[in-house]
């Protein structure tokens, strides 16, 4: 396979970081091709992610291009993440117009479950160019989606219908060379036929034998290198269940301090760094996979009524000793369960977890909680709790928040503030101020959380900040 080259075509570097990126992968010979949404490059990228074929050995090379130009452009990297099939890459950077994101991914094949159905060499081949970048044929194009809906069950959007029935007539007989082997005669030929039509949505799933059968086929004609793909697969879902991806938070203050505005605004960047859908799970104060204990109470007669007026937070005495412990005991059971069953899950799935306080909250202002336990006890419950990845207190001045909220006297903010004061001081909050705009503190945390991935990142890929 020849090497791709636009050097011809742009004699000097381009002075963004989208058109050096096409620029420093030819000038570093890495045989490459954008796989979908092409039509506004080098200018802007027409989705929310740049899909890019590259072939394996070339892999490693190509997330290097990435990394010194992330530093010379100024740009931290939000996430980074390898496995069998692709590297992940999201950069990000703080504007003055605002968070700017690029997501890359460097794709070897297009496989599922490690099992090659398109090799890298067979997506590079007769490729197209727009505006000096390589692009895949429109052939792969459609297989590449099409596989990839059969093997997992789901049908295509409609939204490809015309598109793919424009290149099932121009190509027939190409993809019928490739579908055939997989789905058999009959099938494959049925595939072409619907989707030619403009049926391409339409098509069934799948049964679990024609299933299994293109699995086992495409297993059975792969490349012979691709035989390694199954074990990586099957290790690297074991390893992201032993050390999960994603990463949670939680923002923890008095009220009055402004956590629910913050949190909005941290949530609309990381939607810019991760999607709409990077955001898996929301909770507030613990899990709640288990039931209030009021409501147990009330359930079993031990009590008329639920006390829901939140608006007070301390309206009920704390509890005896025994008490405290046993509500204690009951809120880390939740605090652990409730981890493994909504947390853990998402964070395996490379998500993110955000809770509105957690249980430092429990540490810092026990008397919400109806507890009234040493601080010592209170924080040795926290050696057996997962905690967050990440775990801010909103300080803001007493006079300020009790002029935003009247349910604490500004003498209780004060000695809340000294309780969270105590955490940061213990390394297991990050203080943030927001006495000022609360976009302000909001950057602060997003760009505190991309430092710190930023660092996890670069030790990984062995480059300098």
């Amino acid at each position: 396979m020849t090497s791709i080259s636009r050097l011809e075509s742009a004699p000097l570097p381009p002075a963004d970081l989208l058109g050096r990126l096409f620029y420093d992968l030819s000038l570093s010979e890495v045989e490459y091709a954008v796989t979908r949404n092409y039509e506004q490059l080098p200018y802007s990228v027409g989705a929310r992610d740049l899909d890019i074929v590259v072939v394996p050995a070339h892999r490693s090379k190509a997330v290097q291009v990435v990394a010194r130009l992330a530093k010379e452009f100024g740009y931290l990297f939000a996430k980074y993440y390898t496995d069998e099939k692709l590297a992940q890459l999201v950069l990000t950077k703080r504007t003055s117009a605002g968070l700017a994101e690029l997501q890359i991914d460097f794709i070897t094949s297009c496989q599922i479950y490690g099992v090659e159905f398109l090799s890298a060499a067979e997506m590079l081949k007769d490729l197209r160019w727009h505006n000096g970048i390589p692009v895949v044929s429109q052939p792969v194009v459609l297989l590449d989606k099409l596989l990839f809906h059969l093997a997992v069950g789901k049908p295509l959007h409609p939204k490809y219908d015309m598109m793919f029935a424009g290149i099932a007539g121009r190509s027939r007989m190409a993809l019928l060379e490739k579908l055939i082997p997989l789905v058999g005669d009959e099938d494959g030929r049925q595939m072409v036929n619907e989707i030619r039509a403009g049926r391409a949505s339409a098509l069934q799933p799948l049964s679990a034998v024609q299933w299994f059968t293109m699995l086992v086929n495409a297993w059975r004609t792969q490349r012979a290198a691709a035989y390694l793909l199954l074990p990586q697969f099957m290790f690297n879902r074991l390893y992201d269940r032993v050390k999960p991806s994603g990463f949670w938070l939680s923002v923890s203050g008095p009220d009055g301090a402004g956590k629910t505005t913050v949190i909005e605004l941290v949530l609309a960047d990381l939607a810019l760094a991760f999607g709409k859908d990077g955001l898996a799970h929301r909770g507030h104060f613990r899990p709640s996979v288990l039931p209030r204990i009021a409501e147990l109470a009330a359930a079993t007669g031990a009590a008329k009524t639920v006390d829901v007026d939140y608006s007070r937070p301390h309206r009920s005495p704390a509890s005896g000793f025994a008490g405290s412990l046993a509500r204690l005991s009951y809120y880390v059971a939740d605090y652990v369960y409730g981890y493994f069953r909504l947390a853990r899950p998402a964070l395996v799935d490379r998500r993110i977890v955000l809770f509105d306080r957690y249980y430092y909250d429990v540490i810092a202002d026990p008397g919400r909680s109806r507890i009234r336990l040493p601080k010592w006890l209170l924080r040795a419950f926290a050696l057996i709790i997962p905690l967050p990845t990440y775990s801010f207190f909103i300080s803001v001045g007493p006079e300020v928040a009790r002029t935003r909220k009247q349910e604490l006297t500004v003498g209780e903010i004060t000695q809340l503030n000294l309780a969270y004061g105590d955490l940061v001081r213990r390394g297991a909050m990050t203080e943030v101020a927001n006495n000022g705009l609360p976009e302000e503190a909001a950057a602060a945390i997003v760009d505190h959380i991309f430092a710190d991935r930023d660092g996890a990142a670069r030790s990984k890929l062995r480059v300098a900040r």
